[in-house]
């Protein structure tokens, strides 16, 4: 009997060791899933898996949070990020860098005191880390209230939809047609994008219309039905090339990004070509040419970077060959993601980084490169081109001041929508009268109007004696008042420290002047 029960006993404890081994082994290969989705870019295939997953053991808990956390941030969805990064950490998940994404996270929800204190924790981790050191200072500079600029900044409900719309572009100097990218086609039951859940990515273009509007938006490059992502277009000068970023699914996930190039001949667009910028498995993305075609800027995480994905630029040496690639430096890049880059007319570079000093996910900088230096000058463009959320593939009217910008502000989803934004002119309107001492108007008063900015014009007064000029900002005037009989008299204006329109209004008195006695 004794040996009976023990006999029993030893088969039950190996029944238990054998439901525990199992289940351990069946955790560990549902987990493994999610991560193989996540490590290949299908954030939003990893959320779904994620979410289905329940585990009994705190490790396995912490693991799946910790995943499906990085998921959302990766989507843009901050507010489940972080309550996701607060799980795992809850859970005893152990990596240090979940304090670093918590910290952006919390940042982009505005709950700056908490986000300061996940950086400071992760620097415990990595002394001196620069990004996390520019979280904290971020988050400083947010809660200091700043100022704003004076841009004006909108949806643009033309081209929006229920998707995400980014990366807007004009090619040369044609501003009556935009193109831009947007998952807002296809069938979302079989053509689901695995990193946003949205539809693929297709390049569309839009005409203004006599309105100032614009009219329905139409596919421009790409296929709403296939394995294929293509956005972020970007042409040059003479509007003959378009460069862009394509991405391609297999059943074993992307493979990469590439950039690929298209030329127009005839008013034809080519078949578009890959450029052999590297290995199929690296980033090459987000390519900006410059307005003399000779440089092409691109955002890649091929090694020799400085962390997570850098701006790089190439030099042409002929047609479609370009030299070796060069990062553009630790006054640029960061161990965060910078990218989506733009060059200007005059050669200034913007682009977006979540690593530099800003108010929340992306915030998008102007950079400059000081030939004596030889280094890169930075500046964020400040409230309201920035926000909490991510903000991103700013492109310009040519000189203008105005154009087009990428941001999820305001959605809850993490979509992408393209918002138009203007910095209104500044005018200072002078509206002066001219009499004389008895207080009656000087018809036909010759004005005189010098300002240090090379302003110089004339006028006259009208019946009534008054006359109006439009005076730019940031410049000093004199305003000469002569008539026939009359002595001549001045008044002086400033309008350097504008900061918004404002009209002056002068009364000047002219005296009689004594008749030469003969």
């Amino acid at each position: 009997m004794p040996f009976r029960l023990t006999q029993i006993f030893s088969l039950f404890f190996l029944i238990i060791a054998v439901l525990i081994l199992t289940a351990g082994c069946s955790a560990e290969a549902k987990l493994a899933s999610g991560v193989k989705l996540y490590e290949t870019g299908e954030y939003s295939r990893a959320v779904d898996r994620f979410r289905k997953m329940d585990f009994d053991n705190r490790y396995y808990r912490s693991q799946a949070s910790f995943y499906l956390a990085m998921s959302y941030y990766r989507i843009g969805q901050a507010q489940r990020a972080s309550a996701y990064f607060q799980r795992a950490l809850r859970y005893g998940f152990s990596k240090p860098e979940t304090y670093f994404f918590l910290g952006q996270s919390l940042r982009m929800r505005e709950d700056y005191e908490e986000a300061v204190t996940a950086y400071e924790e992760y620097l415990k981790h990595d002394v001196g880390n620069r990004a996390a050191l520019n979280g904290i200072s971020s988050c400083k500079m947010a809660m200091s209230n700043p100022t704003p600029s004076r841009h004006v900044l909108d949806v643009n409900f033309h081209l929006r939809s229920s998707e995400s719309d980014y990366s807007p572009a004009f090619s040369g100097n044609d501003y009556t047609t935009v193109y831009f990218s947007s998952m807002r086609g296809g069938d979302k039951k079989k053509n689901i994008n695995r990193i946003t859940g949205q539809g693929s990515s297709v390049i569309y273009s839009a005409i203004q219309d006599g309105r100032g509007g614009w009219e329905e938006p139409v596919p421009f490059v790409g296929d709403e039905d296939i394995g294929t992502d293509d956005g972020t277009p970007s042409f040059s000068a003479d509007g003959k090339e378009m460069y862009f970023t394509r991405c391609i699914y297999s059943d074993e996930g992307p493979t990469g990004a590439s950039i690929m190039v298209m030329k127009k001949s005839g008013g034809r667009w080519g078949q578009p070509e890959k450029l052999p910028m590297g290995p199929d498995s690296l980033v090459y993305a987000h390519p900006a040419i410059s307005p003399d075609g000779k440089t092409l800027y691109f955002v890649s995480d091929q090694p020799g970077g400085f962390g997570g994905k850098d701006i790089w630029k190439v030099t042409r040496e002929s047609g479609n060959a370009w030299g070796p690639p060069v990062n553009l430096g630790a006054e640029i890049n960061t161990p965060a993601d910078e990218m989506f880059p733009y060059v200007r007319e005059d050669g200034r570079l913007y682009f977006s980084s979540d690593g530099l000093v800003g108010f929340g996910g992306l915030d998008i900088f102007v950079a400059e490169w000081d030939d004596e230096s030889e280094e890169w000058s930075v500046k964020n463009l400040g409230l309201p081109l920035n926000s909490e959320a991510h903000d991103f593939g700013i492109a310009f009217r040519g000189t203008r001041e105005a154009g087009f910008l990428s941001s999820t502000r305001g959605s809850y989803r993490g979509v992408d929508q393209i918002f138009e934004f203007e910095l209104p002119l500044i005018e200072a309107v002078l509206k002066g009268r001219v009499v004389d001492e008895d207080g009656r108007p000087v018809e036909n008063a010759g004005i005189h109007v010098v300002g240090n900015n090379g302003v110089n014009r004339r006028t006259n007064t009208s019946e009534d004696g008054r006359f109006t000029f439009v005076l730019e900002p940031e410049a000093e005037y004199i305003v000469m008042i002569m008539a026939d009989g009359y002595f001549n008299n001045k008044i002086t204006l400033s309008t350097i420290g504008m900061e918004e329109s404002d009209e002056y209004e002068q009364t000047v008195t002219l005296k009689k002047a004594e008749p030469k006695a003969e």
